[in-house]
């Protein structure tokens, strides 16, 4: 098993495995033997994951959460550079060589992001025209293509955030508030306009209305906003009327799914548990 340091790893956030099989899906070849992986497999006593392949460690954990995943990944990487995934993307065959060439390119960086694309070979979004990202182009970056380098984040205490991302206190927003404290943090991020890999469709706009996303939102709304989050609430379910996500019938409950996201927040921050 490799301990050593190594010049790229991949982790990978996964649940209930007991065996490496799906590892074949996502590599070109069905051969994942030339890339180093770490596996966090949230899971129970009765579903373990054990790897006999050199390249592969695994950690078997109780605990739950994405952002809980993604740093429990980030404390034990032996990667200078990794590379933050799920267990249902597809990578391309010069994977490695295109997310460490961009270190070398721009050796000053922390973080890299890339493109990702659909089944169809369709960009996934609309992607941002620059080189180094902005307050405004880290909001359009996808968890699984966030690239850095491992040593930069734990010196500068730059993990993801633990209330925000699937099975956390809010469900979603784990790669929008990561990037926004490396941004904060001032750490050189850049982006390169190639793509690494496919991911499964997504109908990002099929839950706009829901509640999970009010309650996420309103939290969200006040992490970044303060005081103003609450008028940001109102403008936003004012939109969601106005392009018929909700009937004008449900603006008020909506709006008090997202204040309720604000009390909670406010609660973590008077804790201790969270600051803005």
């Amino acid at each position: 098993m490799i301990h050593a340091s190594v010049p790229f790893e991949i982790l990978i956030s996964t649940m209930f495995r007991s065996d490496l099989s799906f590892l074949e899906i996502m590599f070109p070849n069905r051969d994942y033997s030339m890339y180093v992986i770490l596996i966090v497999n949230q899971t129970d006593a009765a579903r373990q994951l054990h790897s006999d392949q050199e390249n592969v460690r695994v950690i078997n954990t109780e605990e739950r959460g994405l952002p809980q995943s993604r740093n429990m990944a980030i404390r034990n990487a032996i990667g200078e550079v990794c590379l933050v995934a799920d267990d249902d993307v597809v990578y391309v065959p010069d994977l490695e060589s295109i997310i460490l060439n961009a270190y070398t390119t721009y050796p000053d960086a922390a973080v890299v992001t890339f493109q990702l694309q659909n089944s169809k070979g369709e960009l996934f979004r609309k992607y941002p025209n620059v080189t180094r990202h902005t307050n405004s182009s880290y909001k359009t970056v996808n968890g699984v293509v966030i690239s850095f380098k491992k040593d930069i984040l734990l010196e500068n205490e730059v993990l993801y955030n633990s209330h925000f991302g699937l099975g956390a206190t809010f469900s979603g927003a784990n790669e929008y508030v990561f990037m926004r404290n490396v941004i904060k943090a001032k750490l050189p991020a850049y982006f390169i306009p190639k793509v690494i890999l496919t991911h499964p469709d997504v109908s990002s706009g099929q839950d706009i209305g829901s509640d999970r996303l009010l309650y996420l939102r309103g939290a969200l709304a006040y992490k970044c906003y303060g005081i103003w989050g609450y008028l940001w609430v109102l403008k936003y379910v004012f939109f969601l009327v106005r392009h018929k996500s909700i009937a004008p019938k449900y603006a008020f409950a909506k709006a008090k799914k997202a204040y309720s996201g604000i009390k909670r927040y406010k609660q973590l921050i008077t804790s201790g548990e969270e600051r803005r």
